[in-house]
């Protein structure tokens, strides 16, 4: 990774992170057939970036973080520990399966393309008015869904809220369980896939962690309240047909 290509994957995973449109597929499409790089080092890319963004979010989310480390909300941290614990149900097999993809430029391009389709269909159902606690029924859902994000292509903040909107939460209850919830998902995920793949961080991809952290620390509070009032939907579609045409070229 050289400095542009830093400067520029940092900036989109900043960005994108906080969009229902998949941070990851997109840093990887744009590493792959932007800058041509091999369809195992976007994937780690795409990985190691979530390291910024996700120090972004424990920044904005500190007061809830505060109150779950001091016990003050006992439902919520029991509430993210099962949601965590059942995340690896999907997400371990879900995978070991997807590496096989990883490999293969033309068929990365390709699954991205075709998942990006699949979380505009699940954006489809919008809206909730309803007043819903945190349970264990549900914990365990957004846990089983978000899982499923290990995709390249599946938004995971797409598709945990739209799970939780399906359990009846308010959109604005949602996006906020929904990233909550990346904190300790994604730092498990980040030492888990550290340890098997070998961490092997050289100073530009700190860079980009660092831009992904700067652009995702002032861009959250905006775009999560934009993500709230636009159905993503149709964005999905247009860049997942986009990126299938791509992926034959």
């Amino acid at each position: 990774m050289d400095l542009f290509q830093a400067i520029v994957l940092g900036l989109l995973q900043g960005i994108t992170e906080w969009l229902p449109i998949s941070s990851q597929g997109n840093v990887i499409i744009a590493g792959i057939k932007l800058f041509g790089l091999e369809a195992e080092q976007a994937f780690s890319y795409s990985v190691f970036l979530h390291l910024g963004t996700v120090l972004a979010a424990l920044i904005y989310f500190r007061k809830d973080i505060k109150e779950i480390i001091e016990m003050k909300n006992k439902n919520l941290m029991q509430f993210l520990i099962i949601a965590v614990l059942s995340t690896a149900i999907t997400a371990i097999p879900v995978y070991l399966l997807i590496k096989q993809f990883a490999v293969n430029s033309m068929y990365l391009t390709l699954l991205i393309g075709l998942m990006l389709i699949v979380t505009g269909f699940l954006q489809w159902k919008k809206k909730s008015e309803k007043e819903v606690k945190e349970n264990s029924k549900n914990a365990f859902l957004l846990g089983l869904g978000q899982g499923f994000s290990v995709i390249p292509g599946v938004s995971r903040s797409g598709i945990t809220t739209t799970v939780l909107l399906f359990e009846g939460f308010t959109p604005e209850k949602a996006f906020k369980l929904s990233f909550l919830l990346s904190i300790p998902s994604v730092l498990i995920a980040e030492i888990g896939f550290g340890v098997m793949e070998g961490i092997k961080f050289e100073m530009n991809l700190l860079l980009s962690i660092l831009i992904a952290f700067v652009v995702g620390f002032f861009s959250i509070k905006y775009l999560i309240e934009f993500s709230k009032k636009v159905n993503f939907s149709y964005f999905c579609f247009i860049i997942g047909i986009f990126y299938i045409i791509i992926s034959f070229l």
